[in-house]
């Protein structure tokens, strides 16, 4: 008697061939050459992919063509002070406007007692983030201006990328009376290679100090 194999009931039927000797968690993949073999998935398996071609931390997204591709897994990484006394000695620019980016200094060192958290993919080191991956990032800062040179100094910060380029934009506060406690806020994105990093930069129009009592600067990939 012929019985169709569709009609041959579950409990009889066989497993698939090669499965008594599969490894746990394994999926039969064709070669293409009329046999396989029982694995792990890759990413070579997967519609679209080419594979990762040994990079780490890369994601799996759709392309839109119902398929796959590889992205990079979002960086993240952030430097920071809080309830900081000391202060910050800075010559003023010469450009009083304070739009002369090559004018800034570096705030580093006495006054800017930089440390990390929060860092995954993105680097720190003294005063300044490195990123590992190409691609675009958001950059944000605040900090809270707690000691001006003097009592209608104006204060502004940019960040520098590489040690040499200035952004173009700044963040700028001004004291209008002794004492004044004030805030600076800024946010942007910035297209970066690998290794690239970036550092804040400040600059007043009146020589004197600066102190700030608290300061971050937080970095993360956006795509």
């Amino acid at each position: 008697m012929t019985i169709e194999h569709k009609n041959i009931p579950d409990a009889e039927r066989h497993e698939p061939k090669g499965i008594s000797t599969a490894a746990a968690n394994t999926m039969y993949i064709a070669n293409g050459l009329g046999s396989g073999a029982f694995r792990k998935v890759a990413s070579t398996d997967i519609e679209g992919l080419s594979g990762d071609g040994g990079v780490a931390e890369q994601l799996i997204v759709t392309n839109g063509n119902n398929g796959f591709t590889l992205a990079p897994r979002s960086q993240i990484g952030e430097m920071y002070f809080a309830n900081n006394g000391n202060a910050f000695a800075i010559t003023a620019a010469a450009d009083t406007t304070l739009t002369t980016g090559s004018q800034y200094t570096l705030f580093t060192g006495t006054g800017a007692p930089w440390i990390s958290q929060n860092l995954e993919g993105i680097t720190f080191s003294t005063d300044r983030l490195t990123v590992s991956k190409t691609g675009v990032y958001s950059i944000s800062m605040w900090g809270v201006v707690t000691g001006f040179p003097s009592n209608t100094a104006k204060i502004a910060f940019r960040y520098r990328v590489n040690g040499t380029t200035v952004s173009s934009q700044k963040v700028m506060n001004k004291s209008t009376s002794a004492g004044d406690v004030k805030q600076v806020f800024a946010t942007g994105l910035i297209s970066l290679a690998a290794n690239n990093y970036i550092q804040l930069v400040v600059a007043s129009d009146t020589t004197g100090s600066i102190i700030m009592s608290d300061l971050a600067v937080v970095m993360h990939m956006v795509k």
